[in-house]
């Protein structure tokens, strides 16, 4: 009961946060204009700043695993290379193809991940958990352009702009910011110090309500055969295959929890923004987003009870 507990208490906040954004959008109180905006500016400012102040915070001998980081390498490469075959294997249309192969890996781990991290391990021992996405979180998008651009008949996009998108992620540079002042021989002044925290304690409720606000029910019909292929896939296969996977190779603790949230979680919000602005499937985008985003909040409960149950958390 003790374990069924704290699983709960670290996703259950998650569920409330999006119930609270779709119950918003009911109410109509914020209509598509705003929600877009509000995902940019949530996107650019807090959630950068809450990378910020996660690495700031951090003991880096502690936080940082080699072993961790060249494990999340190798293992976003080897899903995305098997979704990629998959994918090609059981859907014919290229546009599609894009979509789906892009849902199974790319992971909103910011959102999701350092949250549950959060809950179950406590704000300051999160140092892990927060360095790890600027490894994915950059890995992700390199995939991601490369994926579109393989399936893209129009204007090709040279390595230069694809570095140019890498190197200023919000997200890359918050992190990027916080082991900067980290290795500065001061600190900062604690006013300013403050008004970050406060500024970044924003992003992780406003992006989950502007999420749940996100929500469409649409008739999926049409869609139905290749949004089962991508959402059991990227919150059934992977998890299922990838998490025994990293129990073998050794890892535990919030080291083991951090790679269960990566593999767990939904698709990224921004896949959706990616394909739909590259001219792919963009109503396939958004379900593969919603569809995928409900199930994970049930896989990783059980991913962390399962977890918890053996002791390895």
């Amino acid at each position: 009961m003790e374990n069924f507990m704290i699983s709960v208490n670290a996703v259950l906040p998650l569920m409330l946060c999006i119930g609270a954004g779709y119950l918003t959008r009911r109410l109509n109180w914020a209509d598509d204009a705003f929600l877009v905006k509000c995902n940019s500016f949530c996107f650019k400012a807090f959630l950068s700043l809450m990378l910020f102040t996660n690495v700031y915070d951090a003991d880096l001998k502690t936080a940082f695993q080699p072993k961790l980081v060249l494990f999340t390498v190798f293992s976003v490469l080897a899903v995305a290379a098997a979704a990629f075959l998959a994918v090609r294997l059981l859907v014919k249309d290229s546009s599609s193809r894009a979509v789906l192969t892009q849902g199974i890996f790319r992971s909103n781990y910011v959102i999701f991940g350092i949250p549950v991290a959060a809950n179950l391990y406590g704000e300051g021992n999160i140092a892990t958990a927060a360095l790890l996405s600027a490894v994915a979180v950059p890995l992700f998008n390199i995939l991601a352009v490369l994926l579109l651009e393989f399936y893209s008949s129009g204007k090709k996009t040279g390595w230069k702009s694809i570095l140019k998108g890498v190197v200023t992620n919000p997200l890359i540079l918050g992190a990027a910011a916080g082991l900067f002042m980290k290795l500065l021989p001061f600190r900062l002044p604690g006013a300013v110090y403050s008004a970050i925290q406060d500024l970044a304690g924003i992003a992780t409720p406003l992006a989950l309500v502007v999420l749940g606000a996100t929500f469409r029910f649409r008739a999926i019909g049409p869609n139905l055969k290749k949004l089962l292929i991508g959402v059991l896939g990227k919150t059934v296969i992977v998890p299922i295959i990838m998490i025994p996977v990293a129990v073998l190779c050794g890892f535990r603790g919030i080291g083991l929890l951090s790679l269960t949230i990566l593999f767990a979680s939904p698709t990224a919000v921004s896949s959706f923004t990616m394909a739909e602005a590259a001219g792919f499937d963009g109503e396939l985008a958004g379900q593969q987003v919603v569809f995928s985003s409900i199930c994970s909040l049930l896989t990783v409960f059980l991913a962390i009870f399962a977890l918890k149950s053996f002791a390895l958390l």
